[in-house]
């Protein structure tokens, strides 16, 4: 990627000097979750963050729409300057959308009920506007008929496509996903990757967070190795998977084939 003056501009998502700690457990010390970490991802270009658990991932994902608030650096997402106190991030995420990995449903609210609060809070929709645009994503990501349906009664695979349609609904600029399949039965996690990538398709610029390597090999533009809250590797799919340059790499894949 460019580091020219305005890259920050022509990136949807823009990153610099990004860091990230933690206080450690029982000590005084802090564990480096993120370690200047720099990305630039391209408007409809569908990036894949792979890597061991506690790599730093999904710190990442979360400090984009500003979840996690970093030490040091600055971020850009979607036109906003994640990282200005001044930001509202509500707006933000308004436009970049976050599909979490146990779907953070409100459990007391309907499936259209789900995907029509937030529209009528943030952007501000009439509660008929705001069902009708449900209704149309409900119905995009297969779970119409369970539009009166409490997140109790639904499977995984459906309360995940309903927090898929909740994201799309505010018409995002962008898309995070962070381990969105991990928590589904497996007969479930190929509808929603399928649906993934009827997105990547359509031009979405994705970030995602996965274990789920045929995916990353069908599906990203570019594919991200992370260790120690680093960036160690990166490159296309064919690349990385088959001609990794970095050992740590090498040994990370070796362990998933």
């Amino acid at each position: 990627m460019t580091d020219r003056p305005d890259a920050a501009k022509e990136a949807a998502i823009h990153t610099r000097g990004v860091r990230k700690t933690f206080a450690a457990v029982g000590g005084d010390e802090r564990c480096v979750a993120l370690a200047d970490v720099d990305l630039d991802v391209s408007q409809s270009e569908v990036v894949v963050v792979i890597g061991p658990s506690g790599s730093g991932k999904s710190t990442l994902l979360r400090t984009l729409n500003g979840l996690e608030r970093v030490d040091s650096g600055t971020i850009r997402v979607a036109g906003r300057e994640v990282t200005d106190r001044r930001t509202d991030l509500s707006s933000l995420r308004a436009d970049v959308g976050m599909v979490f990995q146990h779907f953070n449903l409100f459990l007391h609210k309907t499936a259209l009920e789900n995907v029509a609060l937030p529209q009528r809070i943030v952007r501000g929709r009439s509660r008929r506007e705001a069902e009708e645009i449900a209704m149309s994503f409900l119905k995009r990501v297969g779970v119409e008929d369970r539009r009166h349906h409490y997140p109790s009664q639904l499977s995984g695979g459906q309360q995940q496509r309903v927090a898929i349609a909740r994201a799309l609904a505010m018409h995002p600029q962008v898309m995070l996903f962070d381990e969105a399949t991990s928590a589904l039965d497996p007969e479930m996690v190929g509808g929603i990757l399928d649906l993934m990538r009827e997105l990547a398709s359509e031009g979405m610029t994705m970030a995602v967070v996965t274990h789920e390597m045929g995916f990353a090999r069908d599906v990203a533009d570019r594919v991200i190795f992370m260790d120690a809250g680093a960036i160690v590797e990166q490159g296309a799919p064919e690349t990385l998977f088959d001609n990794a340059q970095n050992a740590r790499t090498r040994q990370f894949l070796s362990q998933i084939h």
